[in-house]
């Protein structure tokens, strides 16, 4: 999506910079360019945003709960203390998984699509007390 956005914002510097472009038409590129910079720009904040809270795995070991996510590498360990609340997801289509709501006020999103994640989600859910 960035390459996208990139292209266009590429596409106004050289129209601005070339010269081909006359009069209030540089303005118009200039414009252009700052546009779509931020749309990529955006576009990869997002991205990053969603990453880092989409967990890929987890294991439960008594009371702790480990998962690394898709944009980090790195194994968390949280507490299931920890935990104020377990939710569905829901998106636009319907049911997407589990929410996973933090005392400090992060969250966490497991998806279906994660193996046992309706295992988890139902376990959480009843040790939690939600």
């Amino acid at each position: 999506m960035f390459l996208f956005f990139a292209v266009f914002a590429v596409y106004g510097a050289r129209l601005f910079f070339t010269g081909s472009v006359a009069g209030r038409g540089k303005g118009a590129a200039v414009a252009m360019m700052l546009w779509f910079t931020f749309l990529g720009a955006f576009a990869i904040g997002m991205q990053r945003w969603y990453d880092r809270r989409m967990i890929a795995q987890f294991s439960l070991d008594g009371s702790v709960l480990r998962f690394r996510t898709l944009g980090n590498e790195e194994t968390q360990a949280r507490d299931l203390s920890e935990i104020a609340q377990v939710r569905e997801w829901r998106g636009r289509g319907g049911p997407l998984g589990y929410r996973l709501d933090f005392r400090d006020g992060a969250k966490a999103y497991l998806g279906y699509s994660v193996t046992n994640a309706t295992a988890l989600g139902e376990q959480l859910r009843f040790r939690v007390g939600l």
